[in-house]
């Protein structure tokens, strides 16, 4: 009996850890395809980024209704309006990342995006008080309570006051209420505001919702949920296209069959979706708000450096775009209208000196003789006039914002309010501008003398591609896979001690992807020079930890390589070096050895790239072992049925390739541009495969 018990047990638990295994398995393709969603929209920002920053320095330094003026706000708008509609391009992006692109998931998308948010529309409305309980303060100092006629209009008359003359609205039951300070502050509008004069919401039971959390999602008034919402809704559609697009329906509603269905059912779908998010949106909203504010409030650029350890551990893995999108996109990376609302009294007087030396030619806007009053009144100027900018949140997307309305907010005003934007973005450049390139310096100075001249350009252009535009995988992938611990014992620590200082510098130098030296006069020379965007310290404060990275990356991994006897490119002590051929000769007549003209260049790189896209299958474990082929802006990205069946080495070994990660049935193979080339071959073989297998 007890060897029976024993072998079920076994059983039991073998059956148990197959589920966990196959869990985990089936965890590392959805995170990479959805990390590979999130590149298809950001890979549109460094162009609209581009766009928005010159746009914005050139309607502010020109005079307005002039070519110039107009000029650069159609610049700016074109870019603004891509940085505004993040949450339906990420809705689109992952419906088309499960459906292997399908137009129709796409299309299904939006409508499920619309519908969500029409929903929380209809339910939505801002806190009203009864009229008959609102007092008034006349000239700042003596209250009354409002007088209604007939017509349930205020009595100015029988008050013997004007509306012109009322410095604050409130509910009270009684003046000693006023008194004791519990009554509540409304606006003219007799409805619920906060103390920077935002109006309060209330949706289904929950009240109080702040106006941060309210936003326009594609022309539609709702819940403010970042890029969060939009991922869902892209998940339930592309679920639903892959479940229902090739259903048959009976023949009298036929007419809604296959993919006319799918948009039906996402319909539907979204309802549950929708009223999760009106349940609990709010409450996750203040925490993620929470949150925000208080990895704001650490010491001396400890949330960058935290930030920057699991960034940078996630990228060999291709999953660091999940990790930082709430941070850049969401409250979780800071809120304008949140930092104007939980403002004490001394910051408020802060930060209306500031305003006021920033944006003197607007001081005729503002009223008030208080600093209280002031500050009120400029939060009403940016909440009624700017309501983007006052919605805005997340690190990069509030810093895009900013840039695009300097007129109104800068950098600097945002330091007086306690708001660190960039903290999540500016020290990247300490190591993309300076840092890599010089490791990459210090590995080929590690390459015997009589072999440096060979592999020159492979380092050189792969360091001044990183100096430019921040495109770290030819340099970060060769260490990577040659010796991990140079990644995760050296880069790693180096790359979060650069953010540590620019947290604690307070830079404010924002970036699309990649933090190179094109982000970095984008974000930081355009709207310093430009609109006087930040002060001198941010934007050359960056340059400063550059210089200090540079030999701090040079001398560890010069050391590092040296003693640790990592193999790099070139040390192994061959040299690419030979003597001209007959082959070579002939090929310079444009004749192979046989004589026989050689085809064109075009042909002939065709069927090299048809060839490797035909051996990369093999290594894969042949057609019947592919589930699916993807790529992102730097992988080729596959999921197989047997992840055992794959050869990386050889994969490698037909060049290109600075690496291969084998997890499970995910496969991911580092190109750095290539493998766009190479996805649509490996599919037109694939389908050629399949057909001639079921030809037979």
């Amino acid at each position: 009996m007890k060897n029976i018990s024993q072998k079920t047990g076994e059983k039991s638990e073998n059956k148990f850890v197959g589920k966990m295994k196959s869990f985990g398995s089936g965890i590392m393709p959805t995170l990479s395809k959805l990390s590979k969603a999130f590149l298809l929209p950001i890979a549109l920002l460094p162009i609209a980024g581009v766009f928005l920053g010159v746009g914005a320095a050139i309607s502010s330094n020109t005079d307005a209704g002039t070519f110039g003026f107009y000029f650069g706000s159609v610049l700016n708008k074109m870019g603004d309006v891509c940085f505004g509609n993040l949450p339906v391009l990420f809705c689109i992006s992952v419906a088309l990342a499960y459906t292997k692109d399908s137009g129709i998931a796409a299309l299904t998308a939006v409508v499920g995006f619309l519908v969500m948010n029409g929903m929380q529309a209809a339910l939505l409305h801002t806190q009203s008080v009864d009229p008959s309980t609102v007092w008034v303060q006349i000239d700042g100092n003596e209250w009354k309570k409002l007088i209604f006629d007939a017509n349930k209009n205020i009595n100015w008359e029988e008050m013997g006051i004007g509306l012109q003359q009322i410095t604050k609205w409130v509910s009270a039951s009684n003046l000693e209420e006023i008194q004791n300070n519990s009554a509540i502050v409304v606006n003219s509008n007799f409805e619920l505001i906060d103390g920077a004069g935002s109006v309060y919401y209330s949706l289904l039971w929950i009240d109080k919702i702040p106006n941060g959390l309210i936003t326009s999602n594609i022309g539609v008034q709702s819940l403010n949920t970042g890029v969060f919402a939009g991922i869902f809704v892209g998940a339930i559609a592309a679920k639903c296209y892959n479940k229902f697009h090739d259903t048959q329906l009976p023949s009298a509603i036929s007419f809604f069959s296959g993919t006319k269905l799918v948009p039906i059912i996402t319909f539907v779908a979204v309802i549950p979706l929708s009223f999760i998010f009106m349940f609990l949106w709010p409450y996750l909203g203040m925490g993620l708000a929470a949150f925000g504010k208080a990895s704001g409030k650490l010491p001396v650029g400890l949330d960058s450096f935290i930030y920057e350890i699991a960034e940078r551990s996630l990228v060999p893995f291709g999953l660091h775009h999940v990790f930082y999108a709430p941070l850049w996109w969401t409250n979780a990376g800071g809120s304008i209208a949140e930092a104007f609302t939980n403002v004490s009294a001394e910051d408020q007087a802060k930060f209306v000196n500031v305003w006021l030396q920033n944006h003197a030619n607007l001081a005729g806007l503002i009223v008030g003789s208080t600093p209280e009053e002031q500050f009120a009144s400029i939060s009403k100027l940016i909440q009624t006039q700017y309501n983007d900018l006052w919605t805005a949140m997340g690190d990069q997307t509030i810093a895009y914002k900013v840039i695009a309305n300097t007129e109104v907010l800068n950098f600097k005003d945002l330091d007086a309010l306690g708001l660190n934007i960039g903290r999540f973005q500016s020290g990247k450049f300490g190591f993309m501008l300076f840092g890599l390139p010089m490791a990459g310096l210090a590995m080929w100075l590690n390459v015997p003398k009589e072999n440096r001249k060979s592999v020159m350009g492979i380092y050189f252009s792969a360091a001044f591609t990183c100096f430019l535009t921040g495109i770290t995988e030819p340099i970060e992938y060769t260490f990577l896979f040659l010796a991990p611990w140079l990644f995760y014992g050296v880069h790693m620590p180096l790359a979060a001690i650069s953010f540590l200082i620019t947290g604690a510098l307070r830079t404010h130098v924002s970036m699309t992807v990649s933090g190179g030296f094109i982000d970095y006069i984008v974000f930081g020379i355009v709207p310093f020079f430009g609109s006087n965007a930040m002060s001198a310290k941010s934007v050359f404060g960056v340059l400063g930890v550059a210089a200090v990275m540079a030999p701090a990356y040079f001398f560890s991994f010069y050391f590092a390589v040296k003693y640790g006897k990592v193999m790099v490119p070139g040390r192994d002590g061959s040299a690419d070096v030979k003597l001209a051929s007959k082959a070579d000769y002939k090929a310079s007549k444009g004749q192979n050895l046989d004589g026989s003209k050689i085809k064109s260049s075009k042909d002939s790189n065709e069927e090299a790239r048809m060839e490797k896209a035909t051996k990369i299958i093999e290594f894969l474990g042949g057609e019947e072992n592919i589930v699916d082929v993807d790529a992102c802006a730097s992988r080729l990205r596959l999921t197989v049925k047997d992840g055992s069946l794959v050869n990386k080495d050889s994969i490698i070994a037909l060049g290109g390739a600075t690496g291969a990660l084998v997890k499970g049935t995910n496969i991911q193979i580092v190109y750095g541009g290539e493998q766009e080339a190479i996805k649509p071959r490996m599919i037109k073989i694939l389908d050629e495969q399949r057909k001639a297998k079921q030809a037979k």
